[in-house]
C-alpha cells in the first residue's frame, strides 16, 4: 500500500493556499521516521521526547526549542529535512492556488485541492501498476485540522462517484486524520506544504528547487503531473509546473 501524507500552508493573509504533501510505500515510512528522529537527536541529543518538526516555527526561532537554535542552525535543519525527504525517494504531490483564480464553481480552497491531489494520486497508483504489474492501493493521511469533517463528507462523495474529472480506482477509503505531533510523515508533509507557499507566495527557491525532482512526473514526456499551479495566468507562468504543460 502507498500512503499519502498531505497537509495544507497558507494563511488568510496569503495570495496562495497550498495542499501538499508525499507518498511513501507502507515499509518505507520507517526510514523517513527514523532519519527525522536522528535529526532531533543531532540538534536537540538532550530531550528523549519527539519534537514536531514545523518548518515556520523552526524557520522563525521564536517558541522553544527552536530559540536555542542560532540562524544558521535553524537553516541547516531545514536544509537537512528536505534532503531527508529526497534521500528516501518519497514521490511528492502538491497544489498552488492563486485564492484570486478561484471560481465559485470550483467550490472552496481546501476542497478543489484535496480533490485534485486524490486525482493525481490515482494516476500515480495506476501508471505504476501498468509499469510493474503489482496492484498497490492508496490511502490518504491528513493532518487533523479544521476542515476534518468538510474533508470526510467530501471524500465519501469522492469513493462513490469520482472526482470532476473522474473516477477513483486506487483508494482503499476516505482519509485517515491524526495528529501532525504523532507522525513525523506529516511533518515531512508540512515541510513539502511551506516549500511550496515559499515559491509562489514568496519566490523562495532553493528549498523548493531541493524537492522539485521528487515530484510526480510522466517517465515519456518529463511533464511534472505531482505539481499543479492553478491560476488566471497559466498561458504566462514561467514555474516548472506550468512550464512542463505547455
Amino acid at each position: 500500500m502507498h500512503l499519502l501524507y498531505l497537509d495544507e500552508s497558507g494563511t488568510d493573509a496569503n495570495n496562495h493556499f497550498v495542499l501538499a504533501g508525499l507518498s511513501v510505500f507502507e515499509h518505507d515510512s520507517y526510514f523517513t521516521s527514523r532519519d527525522l528522529d536522528l535529526l532531533q537527536s543531532k540538534f536537540f541529543s538532550d530531550i528523549d521526547d519527539p519534537i514536531e518538526f514545523h518548518a515556520t516555527k523552526i524557520r522563525a526561532r521564536n517558541d522553544p526549542p527552536w530559540d536555542r537554535l542560532t540562524a544558521i542552525q535553524s537553516h541547516e535543519l531545514l536544509d537537512s529535512g528536505y534532503r531527508v525527504i529526497v534521500r528516501n525517494k518519497s514521490v511528492l504531490f502538491g497544489i498552488a492556488i492563486e485564492r484570486a483564480s478561484l471560481r465559485p464553481e470550483d467550490g472552496d480552497e481546501y476542497s478543489f485541492a484535496f480533490e485534485s491531489i486524490v486525482r493525481r494520486f490515482d494516476g500515480f497508483l495506476a501508471r505504476t501498476y501498468k509499469k510493474t504489474g503489482e496492484r498497490q492501493k492508496g490511502l490518504v493521511i491528513v493532518a487533523d485540522s479544521s476542515y476534518r469533517q468538510r474533508i470526510e463528507t467530501l471524500a465519501n462523495e469522492l469513493l462513490r462517484s469520482g472526482t470532476r474529472w473522474g473516477e477513483l480506482f486506487n483508494q482503499v477509503e476516505i482519509p485517515l486524520f491524526t495528529r501532525a505531533r504523532n507522525s513525523r510523515l506529516l511533518q515531512a508533509a508540512d515541510f513539502c506544504a511551506n516549500a511550496v507557499l515559499g515559491r509562489y507566495e514568496g519566490g523562495f527557491a532553493r528549498q523548493f528547487d531541493t524537492l522539485l525532482p521528487s515530484f510526480d512526473r510522466d517517465a515519456t514526456t518529463g511533464e511534472i503531473l505531482g505539481l499543479f499551479h492553478y491560476t488566471q495566468q497559466h498561458g504566462s507562468c514561467f514555474c516548472p509546473a506550468c512550464l512542463s504543460r505547455r
